[in-house]
């Protein structure tokens, strides 16, 4: 007679390929009984540390769970982000907003914007990056018009029977934009407000394997400081992989990163948005060589939802905010409605397939010093292009909003260098981290979040670039 197969947590344990830390420990238990309860709509919310072995214990997961042919579903917010998961778990994994929503024939605006049903059934869903998903208030949480990203996730996820959900994230990263906090890292929230089974584990003791890294070093001083809401920021030097840089280094330093990771692995993440841009112009003018707004080869970051350029090159489909693009062709540039427009041949990601297509991008939004066109300039957007139609009538009008491209025109910003929130779910191999500007009533807790999920985008290579003397202990 054969042995029987070995439980979830005996075979946890022995995927893990070490002893599990205390915390370990708590999450298999937990995810043990997540995978056996029946109580519906059951949810764990899994918190973790950079450090504390979260990507080691998920990826061992879903390895475990497909052994033993249980269905897995991975999702992230963003394209980064899902890639960045597929690639710890070792298995496909996709956008939230490509997974739950579609276009319904003939439907009008926002409201032909719809939850699909989900036909997965017994499947565990894992979601990763869970604290940049919002509740409607706005960024990621605001996935089209008014529509609750969060709330229409569940509504998908639990839509089939016997589903189970798991809510991965970082409770020390900066929150969705325009929320205070992590709605889905909050139990008592999923409980209350969407009716969810909700339990949480939380991982907080950095694996044996991570204390010889600076970088680790470092965001581990940084979020005991935004835990105990005691803000402080100093970094300790001494270690190969964390390295303090003046802006008269920057250049050099780029382009030796450049050329030791390629572009796609180079990061420069910094405070606002308007910051982003001039450092943007300088990587393309100083070490790539572009001379025009767009050049063939610029990479790109999509700011907006999008599901009208999607359509028009292949399948309807959503690309979403956050996903890269790399700059193919430029043609025609021209001026419409107020705004400037560039048309476009552009490479993308479509899950695991590239797919290439033509855009009309709005080259205004590349230099805003907003993460993408203001509602107010939008309306305007919209009130021109109407004007230019000559129509009336509330459905006519809509008809026009939805096929008109300049009213849909991709919004798009440079990727060399981004803010935080645009860079959370991602890791590049070099991140170079820029203080930006900061008074010393300026330095609280929230700005050393904003430093903790700068700083553990780096998985190789930390730049500190213009930092004070008082963030290493030195007198100005």
């Amino acid at each position: 007679m054969s042995p029987p197969e070995p439980g979830l947590s005996a075979a946890l344990r022995a995927a893990l390929g070490h002893t599990p830390t205390a915390g370990q420990d708590r999450a298999i238990a937990a995810l043990d009984r997540l995978m056996g309860t029946t109580k519906e709509r059951a949810t764990l919310v899994l918190k973790g540390y950079a450090g504390t072995g979260k990507t080691t214990l998920v990826g061992a997961l879903v390895r475990v769970l497909r052994a033993q042919g249980r269905p897995v579903v991975l999702l992230a917010p963003t394209g980064r982000a899902a890639k960045v998961l597929g690639a710890y778990a070792s298995a496909s994994a996709g956008t939230i907003h490509r997974r739950i929503y579609r276009m319904d024939p003939g439907g009008e605006g926002f409201a032909g914007m719809s939850v699909t049903p989900n036909r997965d059934a017994h499947a565990l869903f894992i979601v990763d990056e869970a604290s940049m998903i919002g509740g409607g208030e706005g960024g990621f949480g605001r996935a089209f018009g008014d529509r609750d990203l969060l709330g229409d996730l569940f509504t998908h996820v639990f839509s089939a029977p016997g589903t189970k959900l798991l809510l991965i994230g970082d409770p020390a990263q900066l929150p969705p934009v325009g929320s205070a906090h992590s709605p889905a890292l909050d139990p008592a929230h999923l409980h209350d407000r969407f009716g969810l089974t909700a339990g949480a584990v939380e991982l907080t003791d950095v694996v044996r394997q991570a204390e010889a890294s600076g970088i680790l070093i470092n965001a581990t001083a940084l979020r005991d400081e935004v835990v105990a809401q005691a803000p402080a920021p100093h970094f300790i030097l001494g270690h190969p992989d964390v390295v303090r840089i003046t802006g008269m280094e920057l250049q050099d330093e780029l382009e030796a990163c450049y050329a030791r990771y390629g572009g796609e692995d180079v990061c420069l993440i910094t405070r606002s948005n308007k910051r982003a841009y001039q450092y943007s112009q300088q990587v393309r003018a100083r070490i790539l060589g572009f001379e025009e707004e767009l050049s063939p080869g610029d990479r790109l970051m999509v700011v907006k939802n999008d599901y009208f350029w999607a359509g028009r090159n292949g399948k309807a489909e959503l690309i979403a905010n956050g996903e890269p693009m790399e700059v193919l062709r430029r043609r025609d540039e021209e001026e419409r409605h107020g705004h400037r427009f560039c048309w476009i041949e552009a490479a993308w990601w479509s899950g695991e397939e590239r797919r290439v297509g033509d855009f009309l991008v709005m080259l205004d939004v590349l230099a805003l010093d907003a993460p993408s066109l203001p509602m107010a300039r939008r309306r305007m957007l919209n009130e021109n292009v109407l004007a230019a139609h000559a129509v009336t009538g509330k459905g006519a009008r809509l008809g026009i909003l939805r096929q008109d491209p300049y009213a849909n025109a991709l919004q798009v910003k440079y990727a060399y260098a981004v803010t935080a929130h645009k860079a959370q779910g991602g890791q590049w191999p070099a991140v170079f981290v820029d203080q930006g500007y900061i008074t010393e009533e300026m330095i609280d807790t929230e700005y050393v979040r904003w430093l903790y999920t700068a700083v553990t985008r780096a998985t190789t290579k930390l730049y500190l670039l213009n930092f004070h003397p008082r963030f290493f202990g030195e007198e100005d």
